[in-house]
Order: C-alpha cells, then structure tokens, then sequence
C-alpha cells in the first residue's frame, strides 16, 4: 500500500511539471500570435507526456529498490529524499526535453518572430504567383479561344498610343480581331494550330522564360547557365559532334554570321585592333553553292562589311563523283571549287569560308560534303553546312562515334521536331577563347540564356529516343513516298532519286548497320520535289500548259489529302513542281503510310484524267478548227482542253474586229454559256488572250465524246444568235414606234395650238381669256405600240373604256362587243434589211431586249413610260 502511494506520490509531480510546461508553450504561443505553433506545441506536450511518464516512473521505482537494499531501517526518510530528487530530476528532464522538442517550434518563435511562419509565408506567396498568373492567362486564353465579329475598319485601323491607359477587354478584343481577320481576304478566318504536349510545353516555356527573370539576379545567372549548359550539350551529343560548342540564336542567319566573325579574329590576329586594314593584304573570299538558301551569302558579306564583291559562286556539276543522288544540275562542282580557291591564293586572296548544301533548299539535293572538306583543309577554309540532311547525323545506333561532316552546322530543332518557336542552334568547332568571346559568341545576356528554355523543356520532354524517333519516321515517309513516285509514269523526281530496287539502303539499315557519313547524307531525303511532265521529256523545263496542268494536280490533291500539305514551287530550271518535305510539316509526327495511300492512289486517279486531257487536246484542236462559226481561244492560266469563241458570219471576216464587234461578240458568248450551263455545268465563261469572252472547256476522261459537246455549243450558239438578230428587230420596231409617236404627238400639239388660238397660250392673258371662254374638255391622248402587229395607235379607248385590244386573236365572249376603232392607227415596220424569225426568246434574250430598249435615246417630253414584255403584251407609250 505504501508502495503505491509513493508510486501516485511519484506521478504527480511529472503530472504537475508536464501541466507547467503545456501552460508555458501554449502562453508562448499566444504571444506570438501563431494558431498553427500552438495546435503543433499542444500535440507535441501531448505525445512527450504519454512517452515520457513510464520512464520517470521506472526511474523513481529503481531509486526506491536501491534505497531500500542500502537502508531498511530509515526506509521512510530515504522514501521522502528519493521522491524531492525524482521530482527535481523530473522537471530539469522534463524541461531539457521541452527545449530540445519545442526548439525547432516555439524556440524559433522566441527568436526573430518565427523563421518557419516567414518560409510558409514566402510558399504561399510563391503559390499566389504562379496561382494568379494560372487564372489570368486562363482567362486572356479562354477570351482568344470564344468567336467574335470582326471589328470595323476604323477601329482596327492603326492608330497613335492613346494617352490614357486601355482596358484589358479592349487589348483583348484588338488582339483576338488581328489574329482572326484579315483585310486583305476578309471572306477568310485565322487561327493557331493544333499541338500536342511538347509543344503546349514549349509555349509555356517562353511565358516561365518571362516570369523568371524576377528571381534573384545572382539565382537567375545560375539557373541561365545550367539551361544553356545542358542544351548545348544534349544537342552537341544528339548530332554526334563532340568537339563543339553550340551557340542558340533566334535568326536563323545569326550562327553563321557569329562563327564568320570568330574566324575573323582568328585568321587576321590584328582584326580587333585595325579592323578592315588588317584584310587589305589578303582579302576572305565566301564560297557559295548555287543551291544553297537564297540571300544567305549576300547577307553574310553584308553583316561582315566584306561587300557582295568577297561572294563566289561554285558551279554545279551533274557528272560524276560529286553529283549526289544522280541531280541534274545540283551538287557543286569540288574540282570548281579547287581551281577557284588555287586562283584566290594565287591573287593574294584568302580562301575564307564555304557554304554548302546538305539537303535544303527547294530541291534538297546534297553536296559532297566529304570532297569539299579535303579542298578545305588543303586551302585552310573553313566549311559550313546547313540542309535537313544534317538530321540523319542522329540515326546511326553508335552515340559514342563521332561524325565528321563539318566544322559548323545550323540546326533548325523547331522545323525538324515540330515543336514550334523553339530556337537556331549553330554547333561549331571550338576556337580560342578570345576570338569566340570577341565574336559574341559567348551568351553573355540573360535573355539569350533564357531563350534555351524551350528548347530544354523540350529535349526533356522527348529524351534522346523521343528525338531519334520523330527524325527517323520522317526520313521513313520520306523514302516511301518516294519509292512509289519512282514508278508512275510521266512524272519526274528532281529530289535525290532512289537507288535500284536491289540497292535500296533502308533507313532502319542506317540505324542498325554501320555506315559512313557520306553515305548517310546520300541516303536521307527530307523533301520529295516532282511534277507532271510531257512523255519523252528528259530534262528540259515545262511549257506554260504542262506548269498549268501541275497547279491544277497539286490544287486537287491537296483539296483531296488535306493532311499531306503539298506546295507549288516555280523553279527556274524545271517550272512548277510539287514538293513535301517530312521535316517542315508541323504534323509529320502524327502521319501515317496509311495518308501516304491516300495521297498515291488520289495521284493515280489525277494522272489518268491529265493524260486523258492532253490526249483528247489533239483531237480538240483539229475538230475547233474544221467547225464552222467556232474558234480556238487561248487562256491563260487554263489547265482544261482550252476555250472556243462562238463567233457569227459576218465576224469571222473581220480581223481585227471592231469595238461595236467586241461588244457584240462579248455578249453573244456571255448568253451562250449561260444556256450552256443549264445543260452541262462543266461548261464556264473564260477570256482569251485578246480579252474577249468564250466558253472554257476543263478537265475530260477518256469517255469523253468531243465532237457532241461541240456540237451542243454549235446548236446553242445559233439559237442564241437568231435570239439575238429577233432582238435587233423589236429594237428597230420600237425605235421606229417612238419616232412615230413623238412625230404624231408633236402634230396634234401644234394642231390644237391653232385651233385654241395663240391668245389662251400667252402668259396673264390666256388665263383672263380661258376664265372668259373656257376651253373644250378633251380626252388623254397618247399612243400604245403593239410589237405584235407593229401598230401605234391611239390611247383614247384605253382610258374611256379600260381595255386592250391584242391584234390578230380572236375576240372571248366577253369582248364580242368591242368599242370602236382607235381615232389614228399607223403600222410600224422593221427596215427591210431585219428578217423575220421566230417569236420564241429565251429569258436572257428577253433581258436583252429590255436593255437594249431602255438604252434607245428618247426626246420626247409626253412620254411616260415604255414598257415590253416577252410574252407579246402590247407595251403603252402614254402621254
């Protein structure tokens, strides 16, 4: 019993110390303010006082069994003396625990207000940045993504800076309108693409780009060279170019404008310091391949103040070794380019820099790369190369083996990848220190640090593999395409053309077997350039008809295969051709050899009805020619069979017509398409050379029959003319019927002028005499021509008896009591040189006809109106 109270005795004062503690840290916590440290503290006290008492009362039980053994007799005093040091014990533990537990909580409270409330603060507010900046784009994007009329010219029209600050739905709404709407084709609507993950990631890249330049500058500096660091070196290890630096640039002109300057510096030592005089003695001179993308040379000379006069240009050869693929006209001549450097050197020259073409270009035919540097380092030049070829440096399975093709490449990642607004990477072969600082070489600017950004999220997000991949399935369509093209008839590949069917290199052989360079580069083909050419043709350039004919394929195929975006090129030495390139396509990544097929067998449906058309164009020349009142017409920009004119008698003899004639001919052809169309809407209005009307002809199969079609427009042309000539004559009939009238009007003026007298026509006078003696009251008196009887007559019957009369029916039952006969009645007839035809008029003739009359010069003042009808209605000319 005296054992257990001595235990309870024992537990109080733990109890009591642990109460103290718990009251003391909550009281702390108060002071500071800090909910979130007292809930923790009082958890904390909690846990510590259920751990803690066992062990104390372990303690107090040991120092009771020893004090026992040593003193029986003073068993009580020993007891009391335990118990006072167990307590004093207890709370020194007790509070050394409380400082060691509650250090890291309510100590740091104590000292500097709280350091761990100061770290969750500044994560909430990093979470209010990035939080608040995810609402706001969210919103602006969701505002561009809704449709929305397009503004008014005025208010889209450029304007000054407005002095006071704009509302951001107003920026929104200018902003969305630009990217919709276009004024130049206001019937069309714009908008950006779809992307997939890497690039979504990429565009958000650029905005983290722009947030982070609020970090510490010191932070900043170091997390720019880490981006910059790792992104030169995956792309220098993806390319298999180990000796390199890279440099990142947003033009694709800048890396070899950069690289030129350091090679200033090195070649010409006193460059920095004497800038252009230290070139006098030996001059660089920049050496060019034709095919090589247009402007760059010119470009360059002009960034390094050398003049376009420093630029020569290497033939190109298609004969042996050097001509790559077989290219007619596209690989530079290496021996060329020997001789002229050995001339430069002799004239006191320096051979500087040469740019070559591995792949680019419209054509992308490839230079021997390997020959031109042996002549390079013969002369100490220096090569640089750019073409998609330059991509397939990525496929062979040997990372660790390096590919000498250069000493400096520009690497258009964004094009080849599809991710967009990724930028230019130029890998080059290091130099010193000094010339690669002096040429700006060295990213020294932040923003240019940062510009990596999405090209490194990028290389992340796909791994080595991702980027192998996409590069190899491009080459694969590529190669597919191209073996297919190979083998349809009357189409020619300028691009690379495939080996024989039993040498035929796969690109999964390039990945897997080792292979050389050259033959790596003369393998891949990134674009696939061809066009629809006349049988027999070997090589010369296309007509104008053949140019025309291959716009009409690639408009059709492309309306056809939306997903294989073919162009039209017009290249100087072949005309228009069509090209696809795997590496510039956005979307190759998500294409098939499935929408290959689609594209081949639309191809073959195409070709058959080209070959039917230039086919039957032979026999529709000849027949054209041998029908009368028809001649060939000659358009411009027409891929069909061509366009006949329909021309009259009296027209045919008339070379060159006269303008009445043109007018005449323009219309007769206008009426006749447009019967033509109510039969076969193949039919279409075009205009020739000359700039009159005729009717088109496009597209035929081979069961085609010609001859009924021209037969159609020979039977339609002479409806449409006697249509024409019946117009002549009720022209001429109302022309005469309005002469008519105006001369019987006049008369019956002049008459009732007389027999009124002269004094009820003078001004003051006549109305003191007309009030005297009023006149007679008379009828309305006019005169109505019946185009069908070709009679005028009087309107006096029209007005007291409201009705008509039409000549030449027999009269209904109603009209067996007719009124008496018209008071004047004159017949009007055509001239003697009109014939007569049939009554029966087409729509469009009709139309004509009233044209025709309303353009009749009229000078008579009586008349009202005039009108005519098609269906024979007496028309009324009423005074």
């Amino acid at each position: 019993m005296e054992d257990k109270s001595e235990e309870s005795k024992a537990e109080d004062p733990v109890a009591e110390g642990m109460a103290a503690n718990e009251a003391k840290d909550v009281e702390e916590s108060g002071k500071n303010g800090n909910k979130e440290e007292e809930v923790a503290s009082m958890r904390t006290a909690e846990e510590k006082k259920e751990s803690d008492v066992p062990e104390e009362v372990t303690v107090a039980q040991e120092a009771k069994e020893s004090s026992q053994e040593v003193q029986e007799e003073e068993k009580k005093k020993d007891n009391k003396e335990t118990e006072e040091e167990g307590k004093q014990g207890g709370d020194l533990e007790e509070k050394k625990e409380d400082e060691e537990a509650g250090g890291k909580t309510g100590g740091e409270d104590d000292y500097g207000g709280g350091g761990g409330g100061e770290e969750g603060e500044e994560e909430e507010e990093e979470e209010d940045v990035f939080g608040a900046l995810s609402v706001f784009t969210s919103e602006v994007l969701g505002t561009l993504a809704c449709p929305a009329d397009p503004m008014s010219p005025q208010d889209r029209s450029p304007r000054p800076l407005p002095h006071q600050p704009t509302d951001i739905p107003s920026i929104m709404k200018l902003l969305q309108d630009l990217m919709t709407y276009d004024d130049e084709e206001p019937d069309m609507t714009y908008g950006p693409g779809p992307s997939d993950t890497e690039g979504r990631l990429a565009a958000m890249s650029h905005l983290l780009a722009a947030l982070v330049t609020t970090l510490d500058p010191q932070h900043l500096r170091r997390f720019a060279t880490r981006l910059m660091s790792d992104s030169c070196l995956w792309v220098s290890r993806l390319f298999r170019y180990f000796e390199s630096t890279a440099y990142i640039h947003e033009d694709v002109r800048e890396g070899v404008v950069r690289v030129s300057r350091m090679l200033l510096h090195t070649r010409y030592p006193r460059y920095g310091q004497e800038g252009y005089h230290a070139l006098y003695t030996r001059p660089p001179v920049i050496y060019t391949a034709a095919t090589v993308r247009p402007g760059l040379p010119q470009h360059l000379a002009t960034m390094l103040g050398l003049g376009s006069g420093c630029v020569r240009v290497v033939p190109c050869s298609d004969d042996g070794p050097d001509s790559v693929g077989g290219a007619s006209g596209a690989s530079m001549d290496t021996t060329a380019l020997s001789r002229m450097m050995a001339e430069d050197a002799a004239a006191h020259k320096r051979p500087f820099l040469v740019l070559a073409n591995t792949g680019g270009g419209a054509v992308g035919r490839v230079d021997n790369v390997s020959r031109i540097l042996e002549v390079c380092g013969v002369h100490d030049a220096w090569l640089h190369a750019e073409g998609h070829a330059l991509a397939a440096l990525t496929l062979p399975n040997t990372p660790n083996l390096p590919a000498r093709v250069c000493d400096s490449m520009t690497l258009p990642l964004s094009l080849w990848l599809g991710i967009p607004s990724l930028p230019y990477v130029t890998l080059y072969k290091a130099q010193e220190a000094s010339a690669v600082h002096a040429a700006g070489l060295t990213a020294l600017s932040l923003h240019v640090r940062l510009s990596c950004l999405p090209l490194w999220t990028a290389l992340m997000s796909l791994g080595q593999n991702g980027v192998v991949m996409r590069l190899q399935h491009a080459f694969e369509l590529s190669q597919y395409l191209q073996l297919h093209l190979a083998n349809l008839p009357r189409i020619r590949l300028l691009s690379p053309a495939p080996p024989e069917v039993d040498k035929i290199v796969t690109i999964q052989d390039l990945v897997n077997k080792p292979v050389s360079t050259v033959q790596l580069l003369e393998t891949v083909s990134g674009s696939v350039v061809f066009q629809y050419v006349e049988e027999g043709n070997t090589g010369t350039k296309n007509s104008e008809y053949y140019d025309n004919l291959n716009s009409w394929l690639g408009q059709v195929v492309r309306r056809d295969v939306g997903s294989v975006g073919l162009e039209l090129v017009q290249l100087e030495s072949a005309g228009l051709v069509l090209r696809w390139s795997s590496l510039e396509a956005p979307d190759t990544h998500h294409l098939t050899r499935t929408h290959l097929d689609h594209l081949i067998n639309s191809l073959h449906h195409q070709l058959d009805i080209l070959n039917a058309t230039v086919e039957q164009r032979k026999t529709f020349t000849e027949l054209v020619a041998s029908a009368p009142n028809l001649k060939l017409v000659d358009i411009p920009g027409w891929a069909g069979l061509g366009g006949v004119r329909y021309m009259a008698e009296l027209w045919m003899h008339q070379d060159p017509p006269t303008q009445a004639s043109k007018e005449d001919i323009n219309a007769l052809n206008v009426h006749l398409v447009s019967q033509l169309k109510a039969t076969d809407s193949a039919f279409s209005l075009g205009e020739g050379s000359d700039g009159l009307n005729c009717v088109r002809f496009g597209m035929v199969t081979v069961d085609t029959d010609l001859s009924e079609l021209l037969s159609l427009v020979l039977s339609t042309g002479r409806e449409v003319e006697r249509s024409s000539r019946f117009l002549d004559q009720m022209t001429d009939i109302v022309r005469k019927g309005i002469e008519a009238a105006t001369e019987d009007l006049k008369r019956e003026n002049e008459e009732r002028l007389w027999q009124e007298g002269i004094l009820r026509h003078v001004p003051i006078v006549g109305s003191v005499y007309n009030w005297f003696s009023p006149p007679p009251t008379q009828g309305i008196k006019g005169r109505t021509l019946d185009l069908t009887a070709g009679v005028l007559e009087s309107t006096e019957n029209i007005y007291r008896y409201h009705m008509q009369i039409r000549h030449g029916t027999a009269p209904t039952r109603a009209e067996t009591k007719l009124p008496p006969a018209p008071s004047i009645q004159t017949p009007v007839t055509p001239s003697a040189s009109s014939p007569t035809h049939s009554r029966t008029s087409s729509n469009t003739s009709t139309l004509h006809s009233r044209q025709a009359s309303e353009n009749q010069p009229v000078a008579v003042q009586d008349i009202k109106s005039l009108a005519v009808s098609a269906n024979g209605v007496p028309a009324a000319v009423q005074s």
